[in-house]
């Protein structure tokens, strides 16, 4: 685990390697994001997994970004990470300031902000969404879009509970997006339609590049 003093230093290194990334990749969409996303705030939904490409993924809408991020230092690495490529945070989780963080990302999206979440985050079981990531799509009335980095090559794939998928220079980055659901849509069918993308995009062909 980082030292506090050093977490600075790891954001600063990782934000230039994903700046590397983001300059010298193709990126392909095999879906196009909804309409909706192009003219008002919406909450984006990905699994834990894809959250490199969060940048990518929110480029198409106009409002400002914020996440809901964990409290701890790796949370914390996070955070200062996301500021580098201009997103916010929000501090809580499942089992911490919960409360405290919902209510601000309510003020937010009322206030013109996008958010995204990993309804599968901080720590699985992957590809499963929490009650508690749907019930914030209730709170801020948002439409919830989900989308995802379907295919990275050549990456890296981490030994996490996630799979994290990292990435490399010059790698071809293929992203899609789903149908939007209405913000009272339940865990169930948000896991459903987050993993319908997956399925989807390993059969489908591309269908042009941003």
């Amino acid at each position: 685990m980082l030292h506090p003093r050093l977490i600075p230093v790891a954001a600063w290194v990782l934000a230039l390697y994903a700046r590397l990334v983001f300059i010298t990749c193709r990126v392909r969409v095999v879906s196009a994001p909804p309409p909706v996303v192009k003219n008002r705030p919406v909450l984006l939904a990905l699994w834990h997994r894809d959250i490199f490409a969060v940048p990518l993924l929110a480029s198409p809408n106009p409002c400002p970004l914020v996440g809901l991020m964990s409290p701890s230092r790796d949370g914390q690495l996070t955070r200062r990470l996301a500021r580098h490529f201009g997103i916010g945070a929000a501090v809580g989780s499942s089992s911490k300031r919960s409360v405290i963080a919902v209510r601000e990302l309510v003020r937010l999206a009322k206030s013109g902000h996008s958010l995204f979440l990993t309804p599968d985050g901080p720590r699985g079981p992957a590809f499963i969404a929490k009650e508690g990531a749907t019930s914030i799509a209730h709170f801020t009335s948002l439409p919830v879009v989900p989308c995802a980095m379907v295919h990275a090559w050549p990456k890296v794939v981490f030994n996490s509970w996630d799979k994290f998928q990292l990435p490399l220079p010059f790698a071809t980055i293929t992203l899609t997006y789903g149908p939007v659901l209405p913000a009272r849509a339940d865990a169930a069918e948000l896991s459903n339609a987050l993993n319908a993308l997956l399925a989807k995009a390993a059969v489908t062909p591309y269908k042009g590049k941003r």
